[in-house]
């Protein structure tokens, strides 16, 4: 696919239907059902409210193209506040441009102005590309596993 360029933004309220939108199927690729609505109504939430976290967006040829998620947490580990990088996706169409590398720097880079101590996140363990990626901006893996349990269905 050929591309002049693309630009790393912060979302505004406007975008967050459509960031929404690309969210759900990146969720649905990993058996995560959700609403495009509700997804909608977070990130406007977050949006609202910066102490909650941040969402970035990716924009190419006038077109949302890729998003980020960080919420924010106190966390007794690392000693301060996290953002916890709840979701990065770039539509399938526009990866291996660099528009993935672009929201994970501008996700560090907005996380380190905000003194946050730590951006923490998990790979599905079957994305290699996905490991590979966070592996060239100095993340490691933690030998821990993530449990939960579900209080709203």
């Amino acid at each position: 696919m050929a591309m002049q360029s693309f630009l790393i933004s912060p979302a505004a309220v406007r975008d967050c239907s459509e960031c929404a939108r690309l969210l759900v199927g990146q969720l649905g690729e990993h058996g995560v059902d959700t609403s495009t609505e509700r997804l909608s109504d977070l990130l406007e939430a977050v949006v609202a409210n910066e102490g909650r976290g941040f969402v970035l967006l990716a924009r190419a040829d006038e077109y949302v193209v890729g998003v980020a998620y960080a919420a924010t947490i106190l966390s007794a580990e690392h000693g301060g506040l996290v953002a916890w990088l709840e979701e990065l996706y770039v539509t399938p169409s526009y990866r291996s441009l660099g528009i993935g590398s672009a929201l994970l720097a501008a996700v560090v880079e907005r996380a380190h102005k905000a003194g946050v101590a730590a951006v923490d996140l998990e790979v599905d363990a079957s994305h290699s590309r996905a490991e590979s990626l966070y592996r060239r901006f100095g993340f490691r893996r933690l030998n821990r596993s993530r449990w939960v349990k579900e209080l709203i269905t």
